[in-house]
C-alpha cells in the first residue's frame, strides 16, 4: 500500500507500472483463473419451460398497504486525525388504502393534498457510533449496543417498543409450540469466557452475566457485538442493522394486527424494501421468521369455510444486485403477466455460481421466503421474494402464500417515475439524501457531539 501525503506537502507515492507482470505470469494465478467459471445467460427455451401465466385473484382480498423502508447515512464528526464518524439511520411503515390510490389512478390530475391521504406513516430515528466514538465513557462495541438497547427499550411515538417485537419473533410468541429459547454463543463482554448464554421469554430486558457480572441486553441476540472492532469501527454491521430494523418493524406490525384482530391480516399487503432474508450474524433470525409466516400461512377461514387459509401476505422487492440484473437480461423473453420461478439449479446455473446439489440449498440460511421473478401487464419487471408454507428448493405456484393476490396489487403500485418501480412514498419520507441531509446531519453531530466534549472538560 502506497504512501500518501496527510498535510499536503509532499507527493504521493507512485505504484510500480510493471507490477501486474508478475501477477499475469504467476502459475497460482494463471491455474485460478482457467478455473473460473460465470454464470452464463439464461436461454430462451429453459425461461418459457419455467414461465407460468399469473392466474387472477379468484376474490381479492387485500384492501391496505404498509410498506416498510429506511435509508441510513455516516458523517463524519472529526476531520483531523483520527477521525471519527457517527452513523444515522430513519425508516418506518407506510399506510395506505388501495382504494384511495385507485381514485388518484382515475384523476387527471393529482393534487397534493389527494397525495397526502397516502402518507400515513411512523417514523423511527436511530444514531449510533461508528468510529472513535464513545458513548459515556465506553469502548465502541459497548456504545452500539447500549444505544441499540435503549432504542429498543424505548417507546416510539406512544407505541409499544420494539423489544416486544423482537421477543415476539426470537420465542414464537405467536405459539405454544416450537422453541422458548435463544443462544448467544458467548458473552458480549470483553473478556468473559462464558459460553453458551441461554436467553428465556420471561428474561429481564437487561441481566447481568453469572461469569463476568457484566450487562447482557435481550438485543444482544442479533449478535451485530461480533462484528465490531474497536479500532477498525462499526461501519460492517449499518447495512445489518438497517435490514434488520425494517423486518422487526414489519414483526412489529404484523404483531398488532394479529393481536387487535387476526382476520385484518388477510387484508393487507406487508412490503419490505429489499429480500425477506436476515444476513450475516442475524442470520438466524430467519428461522422464526419462516416459522411465523408458516403458521399465518395456515390458519382458520375467519368466514367459516373449513379448510386452512393464509392470513400472511408479504413481498420483498429488490432494487439493485445480482437476481435484479439478472432480471433486466431477460425480461424481453417474459411475456407480460407471467412469472418465473426461481429453482436451485437455475439460481445457481444463471444468476449466482454455486453448488446446486450442495446440502444448503440457496437461502436456506438466510431467507424466510423464497425468490421470483414477475412481469406486470404494464411490462415492468419486479425481483421478488414471497414467503412460502414451508422451505423448498423448488418451489411450486402453490407453496407460496397468497402469490396472486400479491401480484395483482404490485401491477397497481407502478411508478412512471423510475424504471421498474412501486409507488416510492416510502422511500422519499424516510430517506436521507446525500444533499442536503447528510450535510445537515453533519452539522448538527459535529456542533452537539463537540459541545458535550467542551462541557465535559468544563465539569
Amino acid at each position: 500500500m502506497a504512501y500518501k501525503s496527510l498535510y499536503g506537502r509532499k507527493p504521493l507515492e507512485r505504484a510500480s507500472k510493471i507490477s501486474h507482470a508478475n501477477v499475469i505470469n504467476n502459475p497460482q494465478v494463471q491455474e485460478f483463473i482457467n478455473q473460473c467459471v460465470i454464470p452464463k445467460p439464461a436461454e430462451k427455451s429453459v425461461i418459457s419451460k419455467l414461465a407460468q401465466e399469473v392466474p387472477a385473484p379468484t376474490e381479492p382480498k387485500v384492501r391496505a398497504v404498509v410498506a416498510v423502508d429506511g435509508s441510513y447515512r455516516e458523517v463524519p464528526v472529526r476531520d483531523e486525525f483520527p477521525s471519527a464518524a457517527v452513523t444515522f439511520f430513519a425508516f418506518g411503515p407506510l399506510l395506505f388504502r388501495l382504494e384511495e390510490l385507485r381514485k388518484l389512478d382515475k384523476q387527471p390530475f393529482i393534487a397534493p393534498e389527494d397525495l397526502a391521504r397516502l402518507k400515513n406513516i411512523q417514523r423511527f430515528s436511530l444514531v449510533l457510533p461508528t468510529r472513535n466514538v464513545s458513548r459515556g465513557g465506553k469502548s465502541l462495541t459497548d456504545s452500539v449496543r447500549s444505544t441499540l438497547h435503549e432504542f429498543f427499550i424505548t417507546a416510539h411515538g406512544g407505541d409499544k417498543p420494539l423489544i416486544d417485537a423482537l421477543r415476539w419473533v426470537l420465542f414464537r410468541g405467536w405459539t405454544d409450540k416450537g422453541e422458548k429459547s435463544w443462544e448467544i454463543p458467548s458473552c458480549p463482554n470483553v473478556g468473559c469466557n462464558r459460553s453458551p448464554v441461554m436467553l428465556a421469554p420471561d428474561a429481564p430486558d437487561t441481566q447481568a452475566c453469572t461469569s463476568c457480572g457484566g450487562p447482557i441486553y435481550m438485543i444482544d441476540a442479533l449478535r451485530l457485538h461480533e462484528r465490531i472492532d474497536d479500532e477498525q469501527g462499526a461501519g460492517g454491521i449499518t447495512s445489518y442493522v438497517m435490514t434488520t430494523l425494517e423486518q422487526i418493524v414489519l414483526a412489529h406490525v404484523i404483531k398488532a394486527v394479529w393481536e387487535l384482530k387476526s382476520a385484518f391480516l388477510r387484508e393487507i399487503l406487508f412490503i419490505k424494501d429489499g429480500p425477506l432474508a436476515f444476513f450475516g450474524q442475524t442470520s438466524p433470525l430467519r428461522k422464526p421468521m419462516r416459522e411465523l409466516a408458516m403458521f399465518l400461512g395456515a390458519q382458520t377461514d375467519p368466514s367459516g369455510g373449513s379448510s386452512p387459509v393464509a392470513l400472511l401476505n408479504a413481498v420483498g422487492l429488490e432494487k439493485s444486485g445480482p437476481f435484479v440484473e439478472h432480471a433486466i437480461q431477460i425480461g424481453d423473453k417474459l411475456d407480460p403477466g407471467t412469472v418465473l420461478l426461481l429453482p436451485n439449479d437455475y439460481i445457481y446455473k444463471y444468476i449466482v455460481p454455486g453448488d446446486s446439489k450442495g446440502s444448503d440449498p440457496y437461502g436456506f440460511n438466510t431467507y424466510w421466503g423464497s425468490k421470483l421473478i414477475y412481469k406486470a401487464s404494464d411490462g415492468n419487471v419486479y425481483v421478488a421474494t414471497v414467503p412460502t408454507h414451508k422451505f423448498t428448493p423448488e418451489p411450486s405456484y402453490d407453496d407460496f402464500l397468497n402469490l396472486s393476490d400479491i401480484l395483482a396489487v404490485l401491477g397497481e403500485l407502478r411508478c412512471s417515475m423510475y424504471d421498474n418501480a412501486l409507488i416510492a412514498l416510502a422511500n422519499r419520507l424516510v430517506s436521507l439524501s446525500d444533499f442536503p441531509s447528510k450535510r445537515i446531519l453533519e452539522v448538527f453531530a459535529r456542533e452537539n457531539i463537540q459541545r458535550q466534549s467542551l462541557e465535559d472538560l468544563i465539569g
